[in-house]
């Protein structure tokens, strides 16, 4: 019961990237490890203040005659769901991939408690 949705002891059943989510004054990052993959391998979206990160990490193809002795990484579909805060701007979202990282930035609104208004006395 402890093991997340997307553990599966099956071979190539589907895996569970990992991710850090940030949260500073002017924006929230979200960064997932997808080593080995590019960045055509991945889709991203938003919505209703959920980011959903989905790809496919494809099972290593192996010359016939080779024996696989040990097999420790994770392979096959993936969906990662975040809630985000309700103050995201989904007006400017950006996404990087770099060293296996993928970096998603996205916005703040500002709130109204940071604006200041300028009251004329009449």
């Amino acid at each position: 019961d402890d093991f997340p949705e997307t553990f599966s002891f099956e071979f190539g059943k589907g895996f569970e990237p990992r991710v850090d989510v940030y949260n500073d004054t002017g924006a929230v990052r979200v960064v997932v490890e997808l080593p080995g993959l590019q960045k055509d391998a991945v889709s991203l979206s938003y919505a209703d203040g959920i980011l959903t990160i989905s790809g496919s990490k494809p099972v290593p193809q192996h010359p016939e005659g080779v024996a696989v002795l040990r097999s420790e990484r994770s392979f096959g579909e993936f969906k990662r769901e975040i809630e985000l805060p309700k103050d995201v701007d989904a007006t400017g979202i950006s996404a990087a991939m770099s060293d296996g990282l993928l970096t998603i930035t996205l916005g703040r609104k500002p709130s109204a408690q940071d604006r200041e208004i300028k009251i004329n006395i009449g």
